[in-house]
């Protein structure tokens, strides 16, 4: 019989060994045919929590008028399971953990993460987009023709994708696995109990390390692909989103709206209506510029949408942060400021969230950063805590704790892709998620967003958690090929994305300390005047100082 060598081996094909196979994972009678219920029971109840808090999430944020159930309900749909999806997939590594130990179960869990990875890619690809070109066009009365415009749009997107993956796929879908090759000279007495961790040692005389050299199928080039893609955006919006999540609550704290008297109030909804006017005239501006170079060409016209486009954007930030400081204003005056308990909710919440990004940090510190610089130190962190509730029959709490925070960095990647946004609005526009104000546009923008991620928070998951992933397809899947294939091994070997994550999230934290407001962010002081008067588009409001107003109001 061949010997059964140790993961990650490779025996020479001339080497034959005569050793007793271990018979525990051969022997195991009805346990093996036995469905894990538990496991079952437990997918389906967080597959309905999933739908249930999804359908809430949309209800919570979404515009009146799209409130009712008859009304974009294929979007809405659409909404639901892509968030959904999200959730399963970064919980699909603790069910991959239950299903492979103790012992393995009769799920086939690479299957079900082909099959997870090739949704996520088709609601990436082609749902997720065309939900949105359809409802960027669906009250535009400037383009007669829409669906052909989705379909022309869908059609070029689909043209590229296919194409890179086709041209990709024969020159990248190599893998270089590193092994050990043993040259087994002996031969191993058949009634010889050897474990199979030594059988290399006592039989074979000497090995090298070498690297095998494989392809990988197509199913797990287009899993590389996705979290390839998922990095270059999870590294800058979740990082910047680490330090901004919990800066942001504790502002909303620090900031929240007090009580006001009937005069200040009269003349800051004064000051909000000529900003309002204002910003109606640039929007009756830049919908001309639109109109005329609609049907430019050439680069001189490119570069002149271009600017359109970033003036465009930051008329929508401007017009964000008026409607916030309106709805602010209007809590001042008739709420008689924020609700107390609301307030310190938010800075509970701010806590908590400062202590999860601090918790992350050190994960990555410790955990993924001093072992590669130090292959012989083994440091155990957050999965300590998730292995201590497997060991000791808390797996639901165990799984819980995971989701919290696999789900906190994909509600990092929103914030950060928002900050970024209010910061760099010439790159791209803004999609705020704001209750009951958000069009379903902006929350399909902010549900592609988290479809993207999401692959890549699967495999840093596991790469952050390998210890916990110990023995599961994931690992297989993420440690064994993906993370050895041509080009993506840079990358993923030497844990660059990881290394950038921790980057910008020491960049985004340094300028959020030193600039925590956005650029037009109001607030009820002279600094709040100031950015009033710069969109009214006057040097100085003539308002009345903090002193003389306190003697006004003596």
């Amino acid at each position: 019989l061949k010997s059964r060598i140790p993961h990650g081996a490779h025996v020479h094909s001339s080497t034959l060994v005569r050793t007793r196979l271990p018979c525990a994972r051969l022997v195991q009678g009805p346990l093996k045919n036995m469905v894990d219920a538990f496991l079952l029971i437990f997918v389906l109840v967080i597959i309905g929590a999933a739908f249930f808090a999804n359908v809430k999430v949309l209800m919570y944020y979404q515009q009146p008028e799209d409130s009712g159930f008859g009304s974009s309900i294929f979007c809405k749909g659409i909404i639901v399971f892509s968030l959904t999806l999200a959730w399963m997939l970064n919980i699909l590594l603790p069910v991959d953990v239950r299903n492979s130990r103790p012992r393995p179960g009769v799920i086939d869990m690479k299957v079900v993460w082909t099959t997870a990875f090739f949704t996520l890619a088709a609601f990436v690809v082609l749902v997720v987009p065309a939900a949105m070109f359809y409802t960027e066009v669906e009250g535009d009365d400037v383009i007669k023709k829409k669906r052909r415009y989705v379909c022309c749009n869908m059609f070029m997107l689909l043209f590229f994708v296919v194409s890179a993956i086709a041209i990709s796929y024969p020159f990248l879908a190599n893998a270089s696995i590193p092994v050990f090759e043993y040259s087994c000279d002996q031969w191993q007495d058949g009634d010889d109990i050897v474990p199979p961790s030594q059988v290399g040692p006592t039989a074979c005389s000497g090995s090298e390390e070498t690297h095998l050299e494989i392809k990988v199928g197509f199913d797990v080039y287009i899993i590389a692909v996705l979290c390839f893609v998922g990095w270059l955006f999870f590294v800058v919006f979740g990082g910047i989103g680490l330090s901004a999540v919990p800066l942001d609550l504790i502002l909303e704290y620090t900031d929240r709206p007090k009580p006001i008297d009937e005069q200040t109030y009269q003349q800051r909804r004064r000051l909000l209506g000529q900003a309002a006017s204002l910003l109606m005239v640039q929007a009756d501006s830049l919908q001309g510029k639109d109109c005329d170079l609609a049907n430019g060409k050439g680069w001189r016209a490119g570069r002149q949408k271009r600017a359109v486009r970033a003036d465009y954007n930051k008329f929508k930030r401007d017009v964000m942060l008026l409607e916030t400081e309106f709805e602010r204003l209007k809590i001042s005056k008739f709420h008689k400021g924020e609700n107390l308990a609301v307030s310190i909710a938010k800075l509970i919440m701010g806590i908590l969230c400062a202590i999860m990004s601090i918790m992350w940090v050190l994960h990555i510190i410790l955990v993924v950063m001093i072992p590669q610089l130090d292959p012989g130190t083994d440091i155990q962190f957050l999965d300590a805590i998730f292995s201590a509730c497997e060991g000791s029959g808390l797996y639901p709490l165990g799984v819980a704790l995971f989701a919290v925070f696999t789900l906190y960095l994909l509600a990092c990647v929103v914030k950060g892709c928002l900050k970024f946004g209010m910061r760099m609005f010439f790159l791209f526009s803004i999609h705020p998620m704001r209750h009951q104000s958000t069009p379903l546009n902006s929350i399909l923008f902010n549900v592609e967003m988290v479809l993207i991620t999401s692959a890549a928070v699967c495999q840093f998951s596991q790469t952050a958690f390998r210890d916990y992933a110990r023995l599961t397809d994931a690992e297989v899947i993420f440690s064994a090929q993906v993370k050895y294939m041509s080009f993506y091994s840079f990358f993923f070997k030497n844990n660059i994305f990881i290394y950038a994550l921790l980057g910008f999230f020491v960049l985004a934290l340094i300028y959020l300390l030193v600039k925590p407001r956005d650029n037009a962010d109001f607030r009820p002081d002279t600094k709040a005047d100031k950015q009033l008067a710069r969109i009214i588009g006057v040097k100085s409001l003539g308002l009345p100082g903090k002193k003389r107003q306190e003697e006004q109001e003596r």
